[in-house]
Parts: structure tokens; C-alpha cells; sequence
């Protein structure tokens, strides 16, 4: 059995992860040649993991809070769009000031406060369980994040008839934004129609996925997504280089 930590143990623990982490995000961030704002990102960077290190421990938010390669994984992985604005046509002005971000179910702020970590955007965290958005809010204040809203409810798809088209969904009331991402969100069949719901003419969903995933292609251009552009690219994770993939969809 593990021992309990005691509090000033676990207090220099969490703080140990957090400073790994941000040397971890520093040094793989510096290597590619990502231009962040610097100490601010990282300083914002530190602090989620230290939230995260610490929360993670008394709740279900996200798989081994406490081991520093995990999460700088999760942050870096996060980051990818951000990282890829300058090279992919879909993503070039995605994340300018003045647009607004879906983030559908954010969980432990993955992707969601670390993208608006490093971006001028205007972020709108949805998460519907109530205890991953308490930390969402408090994490939002803590990071300092004046371009995030945290709003907890249930936002996607109605169920209903095969022939349904894009946009007639509950989400309907949320549309109009310039972005959707979603990392870990639902399955693509239900990210593309709630994204297409929620995304303007012309805006651009980004959806995480593994490498060979069933991105469910035909289901995105019946609910109005089209110029799919697939994004691979690999990653550090744990000592190992994983596959990953960014699907990017425009919103006819």
C-alpha cells in the first residue's frame, strides 16, 4: 500500500512535479523553436501542473496527476495546434485576438488553458461534470487567464433520426464561434455534429486523435465539415515517441 504523504511533503512533492514539468514544456518548446511569450506561458504552465498534481489526487481528473512526463505529455500535446499555426493554411488565423474558441469537454484544461495559455483568443471551457469545472474556474484565476469563460453544463448532440441535418442539435444556442477543438471529447461521429453546430461559416474544427484512428470521415462532410486536413506528428511520452494526429475541418 502507499503511504500517505504528509502535508509538507506533498506540498514539496506537487512542487517538485510542477518545476519538472515546466522544464520538461521548456525544453521541448525551445528544441522546435515556439515562439510563447516566454516566462509567462511557462509560469502559467507550472502552475496548472501544480493544480493539476494536486487536485488530481483527490479526484477522478485526469491518469497519474502525480508523474511529471504525463503531464508535460498532455500540456505538449495540447499546445500541438498552436504550434502548427503558421505552416497549416486551416489553422493560420484560427487563433488571432478577437476569435472565439469552443473547448468541448475540457476536463483537467487539456487543451483548453494551455492553449489559452500561449494565445490571445477568447476560450470558452465546456465541461458538464461539476467538480472538473470547479477546477477549471479555480485554475482560470489561479493561471490569471482574463481570455476564459468556464461554463459547466452538458452541450452535445441530440439523438435522433439517421437523416438529421448538420446544426439541428441543442447546441444550436452556442453557435457562431470561429473555432471548436476537442481532445478526448466524445466520438468523432458526435464531435462533428456537435462542432458543426457550434462553428460559424467558415470556422474550424480541430480534433485530437491517435494515429489510425477512424477520424469518421463520411459523418463530418454529412454534418457540414469539409477540407479535411489530416496533421501527424509525433511526440514525447514517458521515455517513448508516440503517434498523433490533428483532424482539421472548415464549417461550409
Amino acid at each position: 500500500m502507499q503511504r500517505k504523504l504528509s502535508p509538507s511533503d506533498e506540498g514539496t512533492h506537487i512542487k517538485v512535479v510542477a518545476a519538472q514539468v515546466r522544464s520538461l514544456v521548456a525544453a521541448y518548446i525551445d528544441e522546435i523553436g515556439f515562439a510563447a511569450d516566454g516566462a509567462l506561458f511557462l509560469d502559467r504552465i507550472e502552475r496548472l501542473a501544480a493544480m493539476t498534481a494536486f487536485w488530481g489526487a483527490r479526484m477522478n481528473l485526469t491518469a497519474e496527476p502525480g508523474d511529471a512526463r504525463e503531464l508535460a505529455f498532455h500540456i505538449i500535446d495540447s499546445l500541438t495546434p498552436a504550434i502548427f499555426a503558421d505552416s497549416e493554411e486551416l489553422l493560420r488565423h484560427a487563433f488571432r485576438a478577437g476569435t472565439r474558441i469552443l473547448d468541448l469537454g475540457s476536463g483537467a484544461g487539456f487543451p483548453g488553458l494551455v492553449l489559452a495559455s500561449a494565445l490571445p483568443a477568447n476560450f470558452t471551457l465546456i465541461e458538464s461534470r461539476r467538480k472538473r469545472a470547479s477546477f477549471l474556474a479555480v485554475a482560470v484565476s489561479d493561471m490569471n487567464l482574463k481570455n476564459v469563460v468556464v461554463e459547466s453544463r452538458r452541450i452535445e448532440p441530440e439523438r435522433g433520426s439517421a437523416d438529421r441535418s448538420w446544426g439541428e442539435t441543442e447546441v444550436k444556442a452556442c453557435d457562431g464561434f470561429d473555432v471548436v477543438t476537442a481532445r478526448g471529447y466524445a466520438h468523432p461521429p458526435t464531435f462533428h455534429l456537435t462542432a458543426a453546430s457550434a462553428l460559424k461559416p467558415g470556422g474550424i474544427a480541430i480534433l485530437y486523435a491517435n494515429s489510425g484512428q477512424n477520424l469518421a470521415l463520411p459523418d463530418a462532410d454529412k454534418n457540414g465539415l469539409y477540407e479535411f486536413q489530416p496533421v501527424a506528428y509525433t511526440i514525447p511520452r514517458s521515455g517513448r515517441v508516440v503517434k498523433r494526429i490533428l483532424g482539421l475541418w472548415r464549417r461550409r
